[in-house]
């Protein structure tokens, strides 16, 4: 889909725009940048031919060895780094060179040709201004204040400072394809079924793994001979169920490769996404591998198959780069730190009101938080001209930037409407944020919110999805600055008016069931301040205080 392209020339537009409006434009053709996490701003001279891109100052070694900065040659030269007292002579070649005083355990960081500095070259925790030179003149400056932990700087991502270990991704898209789209609790067999009968690999991405059919199928695939990856999240909010722990004991023993996403310095504060990689095809979901979920116990939650070789691949690198880091440990060896806790499981039944649609989509995109999501949605949002339709159990708050994007639609004559959750934990909340909203829009007819309950075609809202136009966006993004900026979700966009239609005509007969509650946006009502407010903790598991924020699951 065109509108999901350009993406880093967009980046580099939209870091330059910022730049001026902030008044970070210098003289002398350089730019200085100031970010929140450990502040550093960074000077380069106009039409340079080298740059410092990468710095990592506080890896999680003894005495920060390993530390480096990356710089990248264009042209040949007598080259050097300096931080003011040791100094680095690079190569007279074009490329990309790690500067550092410990070259073996450098390489356990970056794949970059790694450079030895002399003298008393360090890169401090504390700060420090780093120089790149050519015959002795200022090309590039670097500096930085408090440089958080494990966390590397980057030239051209925003925020400057993100987790080691982390690589953002452009979207990918995959022309002409054969989709499945379902919704839940309506097909609870389209999810195993899509995983079935795998015979080279299945990956399995989740927050939570609790069915019992899905860990069935997955030790089927593994005696068979595919390769059987599961990564979990390893502290949901609520703590890990008695009954996942044995499920993932019994994938283990059954041979199959367990990893959870755990500790302080994870890349994510929580590994939400909920998709399948199954030989070359993909699923990706709303909702959780458990009977609430995928079971269709309780849920109302959308589901796409993509039947193409490319878009599992690209999924598959997702789930590489994201089981394959210091952050993600055997299965085997975090089990015996786990505390679990007794849940409940969901044991509704449900009509079967919408059976799932196969089609040839035109395209399909793959979507990754926090990599390019954010940016995607909104130009998106941008574009559409006719329908909005946006399905959420709950939005974070007013001036959320995805559905500030969806006001500005309904300024401009989309029409707009949000179907919200009326659960006890988030009714109040979703009736504050709808009199928010009516209050800036002006009790716009372009605009209107309900809180749906469900009324025997479900128990309450769980999807996350959006239908644009002509695009429908699946996926587990919950519309909340954490899951949005810190969490990994992974949504697909499937561009195609029959796959947009479908979800469409879900969406209308939630909106249209005697459960739903009309909320008229322009009454005021008291905002609940722990609703609107954050709580910021320090420690990631600690991070479910704040309501909207909260990944429930």
């Amino acid at each position: 889909m065109a509108r999901l392209s350009s993406t880093r020339r967009r980046r580099l537009l939209t870091l330059l725009v910022l730049a001026v409006a902030s008044g970070a434009l210098v003289a002398g053709g350089g730019t200085a940048l100031a970010h929140s996490a450990g502040e550093s701003t960074h000077t380069a001279s106009a039409g340079a031919d080298g740059r410092i891109i990468e710095v990592y100052p506080n890896p999680t070694t003894a005495q920060n060895r390993g530390e480096y900065v990356t710089v990248d040659l264009d042209r040949p030269g007598n080259w050097t780094v300096t931080d003011g007292e040791g100094t680095a002579r690079l190569p007279d070649r074009t490329g990309e060179f790690a500067v550092t005083r410990h070259p073996a355990e450098t390489a356990t960081h970056t794949n970059v040709t790694a450079v030895e500095a002399g003298g008393s070259f360090q890169l401090a925790v504390s700060g420090e201004t780093l120089e790149l030179r050519r015959d002795g003149r200022l090309v590039d400056r670097v500096s930085y204040e408090d440089a958080p932990e494990s966390q590397q700087w980057h030239r051209d991502r925003d925020p400057h400072w993100q987790p080691a270990g982390f690589r953002p991704r452009d979207p990918a898209t995959t022309g002409s394809t054969s989709v499945e789209a379902f919704v839940l609790p309506d097909a609870p067999g389209a999810p195993t079924e899509a995983i079935a009968e795998a015979d080279r690999r299945l990956y399995l991405a989740a927050y939570t793994l609790t069915s019992e059919r899905v860990v069935e199928e997955l030790i089927a695939a593994h005696d068979r001979g595919a390769e059987v990856r599961v990564l979990v999240e390893g502290g949901p909010v609520g703590g890990m169920s008695t009954k996942q722990a044995a499920r993932l004991d019994r994938l283990a023993e059954a041979g199959a490769e367990v990893h959870a996403m755990t500790g302080e310095r994870a890349r994510f504060r929580y590994h939400h996404a909920k998709y399948a990689v199954v030989d070359d095809r993909a699923v990706v979901l709303t909702e959780n591998w458990k009977p609430s979920g995928t079971g269709g116990a309780d849920n109302r939650g959308w589901g796409v198959r993509v039947d193409a070789a490319a878009t599992a691949d690209d999924l598959a690198a997702v789930f590489k780069h994201d089981a394959t880091w210091n952050d993600t440990v055997r299965w085997s060896e975090f089990r015996s730190t786990v505390e679990t806790t007794d849940q409940e499981s969901s044991t509704g039944s449900y009509a079967r009101n919408h059976p799932p649609l196969t089609t040839t989509a035109d395209s399909v995109t793959v979507l990754t938080a926090p990599d390019n999501t954010d940016e995607e949605l909104i130009e998106l949002i941008n574009e559409t001209d006719d329908r909005l339709l946006i399905v959420q159990p709950s939005i974070g708050s007013a001036d959320f930037p995805l559905l500030e994007a969806a006001m500005r639609a309904a300024d401009r004559g989309v029409d707009v409407r949000i179907l919200l959750g009326s659960q006890w934990y988030n009714e109040e909340e979703n009736d504050a944020l709808a009199s928010r909203l009516g209050e800036r829009t002006e009790g716009s007819d372009n605009l209107n919110i309900r809180l749906a309950e469900g009324n025997g075609r479900f128990g309450k809202i769980h999807a996350k999805g959006v239908v644009a136009d002509d695009t429908a966006v699946v996926g587990s993004l919950n519309w909340n600055d954490n899951s949005l900026r810190n969490n990994r979700e992974v949504a697909l966009a499937i561009q195609d008016e029959a796959v947009a239609d479908y979800y469409a005509e879900v969406f209308d007969g939630d909106w249209s069931s005697d459960g739903t509650r009309e909320i008229p946006v322009g009454i005021l009502v008291v905002t609940i301040g722990a609703a609107g407010g954050t709580v910021l903790a320090l420690k990631r598991r600690l991070e479910f205080a704040d309501q909207p924020n909260r990944q429930r699951s």
